[in-house]
């Protein structure tokens, strides 16, 4: 029997073969035309052909030249595809039907345009002809066999392929250099793509779904796709799918596993262009997703219908945000059920810091992202300092609470060994707090508590962003140690090659983002009045501000209002206690105030008032310092002038200024301001540039501890008239008066050093001119025109008048007894063989 049936089948093969090239010797023209009509009947589309070529041998087969398909608006005259020539293979058994099955259909040097309209109609869903189409189309009836057309594989070589897609908003072309598309009649298609976009070539290979797509028909679509990008020999980034979709047409009802590895995110742009996708490292893991709203009314697919039902995710590392970077990251959920837990390594201005946290299940936290945190999710994370895993030592921290889009709670436990603060730090640091947020949109803080042995203090605030975004609070301090943390003050090293001071005049910015006003605002936050001078000194520059922050600064400045309370029992300055200090600051119509400055200590009472008014054209800064104390380190570094001195400053005077940028600000400054320092220490190599070379050579290297230091100037027209300068420290003791360019930085210095050796002393005037930061200093002649040199003579005590005048005769510190020393040594300090 076995035997009888291969006969039987051989025979049958051989009398379909005989029929069909009977068939093809006889009207070749006829199968053209059953072609072009079997092609009109079930996609209702007009196929044409050039030239059409039917061989036997060795197999039945057909060949065609220049071939069109057109496009669904027919009347447009665009085409679907265009080739030069194809080719194929007929298929025998199919032909016992009368069915048509090309195999191999090989379509060269040609394109395929893919379109979808603003209404979602697509030009790759086709409407085969109704019966009475055909009926017309045909003529008169007459006995006649229709013949089927189906297409069982294919093969592009060296095509376009182009789509263009209004609806979804997407579009592009690549050209396809091999393609192989097999089993097209199954079930389960297989696709092997070897394309190039762009300098970019990439492979997609695996099973697809049926292709009744095509024809209408929506099957569930079984895929299994597997992806590389880039060329071959290097670490290629790859890509797989495994999963099905329930209603292709629609996107509707997807799920399944997506697995990976990418050297980069961004790698995906030089396939998708406009993707914008961030600057993500190393990005790969496997996640299983399913679509969270399949029958939903929503019709595009987007990340609000994206499930995720297990993840295991980690990244290398990603773009640096506000100074911050996070690195090594992994989140991993095993099922719905298990805790979504995510680590990382973060880095900024603060030590390399290990996070490890959960964001309440992965169920919870996918309902959260698919409702825009309306439902909120709980979160417990855990910060410790990266070096000190494994350690007692080291910062660690604990945050939990909730957090959603109407409301949130979270809850802060955290303490450090040390915790650096720029150039200086903080010890046995301790921090506890609350923070909350409801329903109106106000955020309030509660108690946080910080408590180290440099500060201890507390604040309390509410806060609301809103149109008009409001803050009222408090924030008191036990103690303040500023001496400890003088380091703060100091200039940041600057790069090789960079100045480390900011330039006195840069270029003009609009008030909102370069005024004085962000340091004025941010300046209560440092809880005392010493050095909340800043507020009264600072003009940023115009890159002091990121461009993000600025906006959100002149929204502040501008709409914002509210009151903040600064107090502290105790403050420590330059080795003195200062009690009671307290200030407010208040912001409201555009116009910042600190006001209600005061405070004791060290035998004077210190007051003070800052108002910025952006409500009025020119904004308007006054300033009334009555006295302020303030680091002498950071009024150098803000007005970028080099380090000559360190120390408390006592301001005193009447300032007022006009303008919209800080040029204009500078160049409107009016007012009156005298400067005084007791204690404290002068860098001669900066200084003695300014004496000229017959003081300079007789100091000593170093610096020089000051016994007092006095400045008084008018500021008008750009100009400030320094109508005293005095400084006693050490050898050297000095008096003058001169000329300062705010906007030209131009000196006229008139200086008289005197530099005292062995109980006696030598002076000569000196004339200082350049710039602060090139001073050219020369021997000025005297009114009859002649250079002069004194030696010897008496030295008052000229220290109290000094600081009187700085003073504008406010009491203040007064300067130390001056200290006795021998001839000898004084003569050996001189000659800089004893230091």
């Amino acid at each position: 029997m076995k035997r009888l049936a291969a006969v039987l089948i051989v025979l049958l093969v051989l009398v379909t073969g005989l029929a069909v090239s009977a068939h093809f010797l006889i009207d070749r023209s006829s199968l053209k035309s059953d072609v072009i009509a079997a092609v009109k009947r079930q996609t209702g589309r007009d196929l044409t052909m050039a030239r059409f070529s039917v061989g036997i041998l060795p197999w039945p087969g057909v060949s065609a030249h220049e071939v069109t398909f057109a496009d669904a608006d027919e009347e447009s005259g665009a085409l679907m595809l265009q080739a030069r020539d194809i080719r194929a293979s007929i298929a025998l058994l199919p032909l016992l039907w009368r069915e048509i099955r090309l195999e191999n259909l090989t379509v060269q040097r040609g394109s395929v345009r893919l379109r979808r309209d603003d209404a979602g109609v697509a030009n790759w869903v086709f409407h085969p002809e109704s019966a009475s189409q055909q009926t017309a189309r045909s003529g008169p009836a007459h006995p006649e066999a229709h013949w089927g057309l189906k297409i069982g594989s294919v093969k592009l070589d060296r095509m376009m392929l182009s789509l263009d897609d209004r609806f979804a908003r997407r579009g592009g072309a690549l050209s396809v250099t091999h393609a192989e598309f097999d089993g097209l009649a199954s079930s389960a298609p297989y696709i092997d793509i070897h394309a190039v976009h762009g300098q970019t070539p990439f492979h997609l290979n695996g099973h697809i779904g049926p292709l009744t797509l095509l024809q209408g028909a929506n099957p569930p679509w079984a895929l299994s796709l597997g992806a590389t990008l880039g060329r071959e020999g290097k670490q290629q980034d790859w890509l797989n799918f495994d999963g099905q979709i329930s209603d292709m047409r629609h996107m509707r009802g997807f799920t399944g596993v997506l697995r990976g590895e990418m050297a980069s995110l961004k790698d995906i742009e030089s396939l998708f262009p406009n993707a914008n996708l961030p600057d993500l490292k190393v990005v790969g893991g496997e996640i299983g997703i399913f679509d969270a709203d399949p029958q939903g009314s929503n019709p595009k697919l987007d990340l609000s219908r994206l499930g995720v039902n297990h993840l295991h995710l980690h990244l290398g590392s990603a773009p640096a945000w506000h100074g911050v970077t996070v690195s090594d990251l992994h989140a991993d959920a095993e099922t719905l059920s298990s805790a979504l837990t995510v680590t990382a390594t973060m880095q900024g201005s603060v030590p390399s810091l290990a996070l490890q946290g959960t964001f309440g299940t992965l169920a919870q936290a996918g309902t959260s992202w698919q409702t825009a945190l309306d439902t909120p999710l709980a979160v417990s994370l855990d910060v410790r300092e990266a070096a000190g895993l494994g350690k007692l030592n080291g910062l660690n921290g604990h945050v939990a609470g909730t957090i959603g889009a109407t409301s949130a709670r979270l809850s802060l436990d955290a303490s450090a060994d040390t915790l650096p603060l720029r150039q200086a730090a903080l010890h046995q640091l301790t921090l506890k707090g609350v923070f909350e947020r409801d329903e109106t949109g106000k955020t309030r803080i509660k108690t946080l508590t910080l408590k180290s042995r440099e500060a201890s203090a507390v604040l309390e605030a509410t806060t609301r962003i809103s149109s008009r975004p409001e803050m009222d609070g408090a924030l008191h301090f036990e103690h303040l140690d500023l001496d400890a943390l003088g380091a703060l003050w100091k200039k940041t090293k600057s790069v090789a090659g960079t100045p480390s001071v900011r330039p006195v005049l840069p270029t003009p910015v609009p008030v909102p983002s370069a005024t004085p006003a962000p340091t004025t605002s941010g300046e209560p936050s440092s809880g005392s009045t010493l050095p909340s001078a800043q507020s009264m000194m600072a003009l940023p520059t115009s890159n002091a501000i990121p461009p993000e922050a600025e906006l959100s600064w002149a929204r502040l400045l501008h709409d914002g209002q509210g009151v903040l309370d600064i107090s502290a029992d105790k403050v420590r300055f330059n080795s003195a206690d200062y009690t009671g200090i307290a200030a407010q600051a208040r912001l409201d119509s555009a116009r910042l105030t600190l006001d209600s400055v005061k405070g004791s200590g060290n035998g004077m009472t210190l007051s003070g008032r800052a108002i910025y008014d952006m409500g009025v054209r020119p904004a308007t800064l006054s300033l009334s310092l009555t006295p302020f104390l303030f680091p002498a380190t950071l009024a150098q570094n803000m007005l970028a002038m080099p380090d000559f001195f360190r120390g408390p400053l006592m301001l005193v005077g009447q300032l007022e200024a006009h303008g919209e940028t800080r040029a204009a600000l500078i160049a409107s400054l009016s007012g009156h301001l005298g400067l005084s320092m007791v204690g404290g220490t002068i860098a001669t190599t900066h200084l003695g540039p300014y004496l000229g070379d017959s003081a300079r050579v007789l100091l000593s290297h170093g610096d020089l501890s000051v016994r007092c230091l006095g400045l008084h100037a008018q500021f008008a027209d750009g100009q400030a008239q320094l109508d005293t300068i005095g400084i006693e420290a050490g050898a050297l003791s000095l008096s003058g008066h001169g000329t300062y360019g705010l906007m030209t930085q131009k000196l006229d210095l008139h200086l008289l050093p005197r530099v005292g050796i062995a109980g006696t002393g030598a002076s000569t005037a000196v004339q200082v001119t350049g710039t602060i930061e090139a001073p050219q200093a020369h021997q000025e002649a005297s009114s009859n025109g002649r250079f002069e040199i004194t030696i010897g003579g008496s030295e008052p005590d000229t220290c109290p008048a000094l600081l009187s005048t700085a003073r504008e005769n406010i009491a203040g510190e007064m300067a130390p007894e001056r200290k006795k020393h021998s001839k000898a040594s004084d003569l050996l300090h001189g000659l800089g063989l004893l230091h």
